[in-house]
C-alpha cells in the first residue's frame, strides 16, 4: 500500500520537518540558500556602484 511522504512521523501542516521527511537533501537546500545570498550580494553591489556613478555624473 502507498504511504504518503511524512505519514506517521508526527508532523502536522507544511513545515520544514515535512520537507525533510520527503527526502529533500540538506545539501541541496544549503546550495540554494548560498546561491540566493550570493545573488543578493551581487545585486546590492551593482546597485551601489550604479548609484555612485549616477551621483558623480550629477555633481
Amino acid at each position: 500500500m502507498y504511504k504518503p511522504p511524512g505519514a506517521g512521523v508526527g508532523t502536522a501542516g507544511g513545515s520544514v520537518g515535512t520537507l525533510a521527511t520527503t527526502g529533500a537533501d540538506l545539501g541541496w537546500w544549503l546550495a540554494v540558500g548560498i546561491t540566493l545570498i550570493a545573488l543578493g550580494v551581487i545585486a546590492m553591489v551593482a546597485v551601489h556602484q550604479r548609484n555612485r556613478k549616477l551621483h558623480r555624473e550629477v555633481s
